[in-house]
């Protein structure tokens, strides 16, 4: 995962003629995406909850409508058996994905321990009011309850079920457990359909029934920043076979079968319950480095002793020289998958084909704390990233440069990326007039770029590299109690911007049973020094923006996430969590503006399409706040690609 650290102090300013028109040449357009009236904005879980067809409806209804979108098999999520899982720490608990953002935007898929907490997550997160997931051990089964008013909503992902009374009100799972007439209906598409009503209701009763709060983490928001001489395509079908490879789907012999199964791929193990399998994207970044400095300008990272010139980047004046170039999504990276058991085989997942003299090449996961040398024996160099960066959102590509002005010189660059996604979440065609809309920016409509902070903490060096205070203990060899007591976390900013609002989370460890103490942990935050905190989250029943959990808590573990926009951007933001009884890993993610701001810039749309075995397109050029937009499409078209453009200052 990407991670920042102290950047602000290794800055170099940019020297010569390259950033000499910065002001009136950047042509970024910040997180751009495509909505249709059918789709919800998935940014975030704010905007998710924003949607036009719930967003106004009294709380009840707003439930049934979220849960009808997330169990509709061309807008929903489906079940795969099992999870997606991220990152070096094994614990179940922190590996298994269970961001609603990321299920919903990359994956589409899951089981019922990862639909549960995503449902739950969706409403409390995007604000609709509180929520809990159902632990029912008796089937090994997992769900959601949301609350509206005073009273609980029983809603099943996994198994498409809701109780409803006949006027089709929601009911509670209690409810569902002492009255039967609730079971006295024909199995439905959203009332367990793939299951025996007798025995799941005595299942349902006979069943210890448990509570769990927080489970699911957020923070991941679907930024990313288009360049000039960038695009980004997604397709609605798979693209030859390339996901996010669990390692325990290799182990399990349906699951395996299922992944082999063409589309070679992850889908759903009910057919019904999905039209869809799962998409892939592609970043191609192509910046002109040969004499028209503005792509250079407005994609660079960083830069030193550089400039673009007629015979492209060369050195301002004898010695060294680099340019730092960022490729970030808001999609995890994944490559042309080989064999199952073999990840050596993999490939393709990021490829780097650059024609240069007298350069070197090197990457970094963690934006520049450490720099990794990729080694090119003839140029032009072609360089597969696949085992260094597959699985991550991201990573630096740092292009050195060292001699003379006249021999030194990068002559072109080209990044070629694959990212997986999930086809639901894309804005889709359908039969007649369709009404689509370009937005940008973030939830608050500030043009951000993220900066993350998600260290493995299983790895003392990651955890504690971040902290300007350590915990009075930690162990990195537990699974349930790491860090206890207070600790301090430096947010920076990144390179050439300020921090407009930030997102603070942790998994925190709480005590259970009759007699338990409450848990104490909290998350504080002070602005550009580490002093005056403010409460951004303290747990317990007095606590600020605590969790408030109406039932006993059956879990020793949950996910606390706070977000705050500041009432000016700052250069770093401090974040001060005190872990008691304990502390297992956080997260930090810092929305950043510009302090050079980007005049809008026209966006190049291209949605293709095919009708009755006939390819079809619609491109037309946008300007941001521009509106709606309109395609016409014929009987039953099906989905190809939409791809999203800044071309070029060639």
């Amino acid at each position: 995962m990407m991670s920042f650290a102290s950047i602000g102090c290794r800055i170099v300013c940019v020297l010569g003629i390259a950033l000499a028109t910065a002001e009136t040449s950047l042509a970024r357009v910040y997180s751009p995406r495509i909505i249709s009236t059918r789709i919800a904005d998935a940014y975030s879980a704010k905007t998710f909850a924003n949607h036009p067809v719930w967003k106004d409806l009294a709380p009840a209804e707003r439930a049934k409508a979220m849960f009808e979108y997330l169990t509709d098999n061309d807008t929903g999520l489906y079940p795969l058996g099992a999870g997606a899982v991220e990152g070096p720490d094994k614990t179940y608990e922190y590996g298994l994905v269970r961001d609603p953002i990321k299920i919903i935007n990359v994956y589409g898929y899951g089981y019922c321990d990862v639909f549960g907490p995503v449902m739950a997550g969706l409403w409390e997160q995007g604000g609709c009011g509180q929520a809990r997931t159902i632990d029912l051990p008796g089937l090994k089964h997992v769900a959601c309850e949301v609350q509206t008013g005073d009273q609980w909503r029983y809603l099943d992902i996994d198994l498409r079920g809701t109780f409803q009374s006949p006027d089709g009100t929601l009911r509670s799972l209690e409810e569902a457990r002492r009255d039967n007439t609730l079971w006295e209906r024909d199995r439905a598409p959203r009332f367990f359909p793939m299951d025996d009503l007798t025995k799941l209701h005595k299942q349902f009763v006979d069943s210890k029934v448990e509570h769990r709060y927080s489970v699911a983490p957020a923070g991941h928001t679907m930024d990313f920043v288009l360049r000039r001489g960038e695009k980004f395509t997604r397709w609605w079908q798979p693209q030859g076979g390339r996901w996010l490879l669990n390692p325990d789907d290799v182990k399990d012999k349906a699951r395996k079968e299922l992944l082999e199964r063409e589309p070679r791929g992850p889908k759903s193990k009910h057919a019904e319950f999905s039209r869809h399998t799962y998409g892939n994207g592609q970043f191609v970044y192509e910046p002109n480095l040969t004499g028209n400095a503005a792509d250079f300008e407005d994609g660079v990272f960083d830069s030193h002793n550089v400039a673009v010139t007629d015979k492209g980047l060369a050195l301002i004046k004898p010695g060294d020289g680099w340019a730092i170039f960022e490729v970030r999504s808001p999609y995890v990276i994944v490559p042309l998958i080989g064999k199952l058991e073999d990840p050596k085989d993999d490939s393709q997942a990021s490829i780097v084909e650059i024609d240069a003299t007298e350069a070197t090449l090197a990457w970094s996961p963690d934006f520049g704390d450490t720099w990794i040398t990729l080694e090119s024996k003839q140029w032009p160099a072609t360089v597969d990233l696949t085992a260094q960066v597959a699985g991550s959102y991201g990573y630096l590509l740092k292009v050195g440069l060292k001699g003379k002005p006249a021999t030194a010189a990068v002559r072109s660059l080209k990044i070629t990326t694959w990212v997986q996604l999930a086809p639901a979440a894309l804005p889709g065609l359908q039969e007649g007039e369709n009404v689509f809309e370009l937005r940008t920016g973030d939830h608050y409509g500030l043009p951000t770029r993220v900066l993350s902070i998600q260290p493995n903490a299983t790895d003392e060096n990651a955890f504690l590299h971040y902290l300007l205070r350590a915990p009075k203990e930690y162990d990195p060899s537990s699974r349930s109690a790491r860090a206890k007591g207070p600790m301090i976390a430096r947010l920076p900013s990144l390179p050439k911007s300020k921090i407009a609002w930030l997102s603070a989370g942790a998994s925190f460890a709480m005590d259970i049973g009759p007699n338990a103490p409450p848990p104490g942990n909290s998350i504080e935050y002070a602005v550009n020094v580490p002093r005056n905190f403010q409460p951004l989250f303290v747990d317990g029943p007095n606590g600020v923006n605590s969790i408030g959990r109406p039932t006993a808590q059956s879990h020793w573990h949950y996910n606390v996430d706070r977000e705050i926009k500041l009432d000016q951007p700052a250069d770093a933001v401090y974040v001060r969590y005190d872990g008691r009884p304990a502390l297992n890993s956080y997260r930090l993610f810092a929305h950043c503006i510009d302090d050079v701001s980007s005049p809008d810039t026209p966006l190049q749309v291209t949605h293709r399409w095919t009708e009755t075995g006939q390819s079809r397109e619609h491109s037309q050029t946008l300007e941001v706040g521009a509106g709606s937009y309109q395609i016409q499409a014929g009987a039953q078209p099906i989905n190809a690609s939409i791809e999203l453009a800044i071309p070029s200052a060639r």
